[in-house]
């Protein structure tokens, strides 16, 4: 009787225990993905991205506009596609109006000939960089098929984002010039010519600067001193210790940061970042992640899971 009662007692604690872990690991997936909190704010939902090949998943943030407008800034490698999809099936999205390239490597461009063939694609937005690989020669194939419109993106250009916002590229330059025997050993080339776009809305601002390394990331930095601060950042390079120099992150100064990435690229980087005072976050980690606000500076996060240790920090 008593080893009966002991056995209950046990079952009692464990199926609590497994009760309390599965609260503190609540999944927030579908009010990261209501729509119905958009309207009037400018609203970025950084999606975990699984990757099912041997290539990293890659990047993609879902973007709206106070008034309702769309924008996809890379999309993972091909095999994160049904990732994607069912962040724009949650979200009620049947149209892209702005598809956007930061440049031309599988885990940002894989999934795009699947976007243009399942949605109804404003334009894609892109640099004239150009990548003689079989997903990027796939991709363009699919754009010329579906005769979606595309725009060639460089430093100086902008662009309204709906009616509110507006979005300036600071990255790269126009006339890429290409080395001899490109694309061989290119990834450092095509990385550092990584679009690199700021989105202001009033008084808040948001800083995607692709896959930039630390080389590009001093240009940037002299070229535009202060200007380069923005409240909100996507980590570049996934958070790797290729980037994310020291004057970049203090010209930056970001109050958020989200690093998409299958891992945690590197915990410096990461530390680095909270030392400076802002609000870090891993997708691999954090899950999918909205970063919203209504121009005032301010920023409501949302993380699809809650941390259940402190051990990054």
């Amino acid at each position: 009787m008593k080893k009966h009662i002991a056995f209950l007692v046990l079952a009692l604690v464990l199926t609590l225990s497994c009760t309390v872990l599965a609260e503190a690991r609540a999944d927030r997936y579908d009010l990261i993905f209501d729509a119905s909190q958009d309207a009037g704010r400018l609203t970025a939902r950084f999606l975990q991205l699984i990757t099912r090949s041997d290539d990293k998943s890659g990047d993609c943030t879902i973007l709206t506009s106070p008034d309702g407008q769309v924008m996809v800034i890379d999309a993972g490698n091909p095999s994160t596609f049904p990732d994607v999809d069912r962040a724009l099936q949650a979200l009620g999205m049947t149209r892209i109006d702005y598809l956007v390239a930061s440049h031309p490597h599988v885990d940002h461009i894989g999934s795009f000939a699947q976007l243009l063939s399942n949605y109804e694609i404003g334009a894609v937005y892109t640099s004239e960089l150009e990548y003689p690989t079989s997903h990027y020669r796939n991709y363009m194939e699919v754009l010329e098929r579906t005769n979606t419109p595309q725009i060639i993106l460089a430093e100086g250009d902008s662009f309204q984002f709906g009616e509110h916002v507006l979005v300036e590229v600071l990255h790269p330059p126009k006339d890429i010039e290409y080395y001899q025997g490109y694309p061989e050993g290119s990834t450092q080339f095509i990385n550092n010519r990584s679009l690199v776009l700021k989105l202001t809305y009033q008084d808040s601002t948001f800083l995607f600067p692709g896959d930039t390394y630390t080389a590009a990331e001093r240009e940037i930095v002299g070229r535009y001193g202060d200007y380069l601060q923005a409240d909100v950042l996507k980590a570049p390079h996934h958070g790797a210790s290729t980037s994310s120099s020291k004057p970049f992150r203090e010209a930056v100064n970001p109050q958020v940061v989200v690093m998409m990435h299958d891992a945690i690229a590197d915990l410096r980087i990461y530390r680095n970042y909270r030392r400076l005072g802002a609000e870090t976050l891993i997708t691999s980690i954090d899950g999918a992640v909205l970063v919203s606000t209504v121009g005032d500076g301010a920023y409501k996060v949302i993380t699809q899971f809650d941390r259940l240790t402190d051990f990054l920090d």
